[in-house]
């Protein structure tokens, strides 16, 4: 199953969001950091310390020689336990249109014995990271619940129906909210998108701070707000999957 996240405007958490959803995820998922805008997670959760085998860019180098199960275990990075395993992004704005997604995309949405959760960063319509968007199965659409971010929300979301030639309630395109009620909550901001609804993630400073900052985790980390509800929103995403089985 692939699974891409993507924002309207800004930074909402879809780092975050990624990170915690596939940390809760019902069998092995690893996340890849596709932002086309670059990504994160090097600085971030790797806290500026990461393989230099362990990225998107040498991913692509290995299409050229066979295909990319054959190597994925090569590009892959753990930072600590608690962490999926993560792709890192691009190093410079720009390189996601050089990505071959037409083949790439479909080759990791039929891994064997797990899936790929994808951070795509800021949606925009003429990079290159539209074609793995085609491809997934299921695309979360990322705001936050100020004016500013809902506006920007209702305005992408006919673009991804369009693109990925979904009509209004299809669930392969569905809204994720982050720090619900600020002031609208997550059913409004739903609404206003005509998009179903998968939830929304709390406000959790704390626990957030260990996927976006690589903070070291607490002991009551895996029992956080955030933790509890991105397994709960993990286990409503996989069930899109036709394959998922609650055993």
């Amino acid at each position: 199953m692939l699974i891409a996240l993507v924002s309207a405007k800004g930074s909402p958490g879809v780092t975050t969001s990624a990170l915690a959803i596939a940390s809760q995820w019902h069998r092995p998922a690893l996340v890849l950091d596709a932002d086309p805008f670059g990504g994160d997670v090097r600085a971030g959760l790797g806290a500026g310390e990461w393989p230099s085998h362990a990225g998107l860019a040498e991913l692509v180098v290995d299409l050229r020689t066979g295909p990319v199960e054959q190597s994925l275990h090569r590009r892959v990075h753990r930072p600590a336990g608690h962490c999926p395993p993560v792709i890192a992004g691009f190093g410079c704005v720009g390189q996601a249109s050089s990505v071959p997604w037409s083949r790439l995309a479909p080759e990791l949405a039929r891994l064997d014995g797990g899936d790929v959760i994808v951070d795509c960063g800021r949606f925009v319509a003429v990079d290159g990271v539209v074609g793995l968007l085609r491809v997934a199965d299921l695309v979360l659409l990322v705001s936050g619940s100020t004016l500013r971010a809902a506006r920007s929300a209702s305005r992408v979301a006919p673009l991804l129906r369009e693109g990925l030639d979904a009509g209004v309630g299809d669930p392969r395109v569905s809204l994720l909210v982050v720090r619900a009620g600020e002031p609208y909550s997550a059913q409004e901001i739903a609404d206003g998108c005509a998009l179903p609804l998968l939830g929304a993630l709390p406000d959790d400073p704390r626990a957030a701070e260990v996927w976006s900052d690589g903070t070291r985790p607490a002991r009551s980390f895996p029992r956080s707000a955030l933790q509890r509800e991105a397994r709960r929103l993990a286990s409503l995403a996989a069930r899109l999957d036709p394959t998922w089985s609650a055993a």
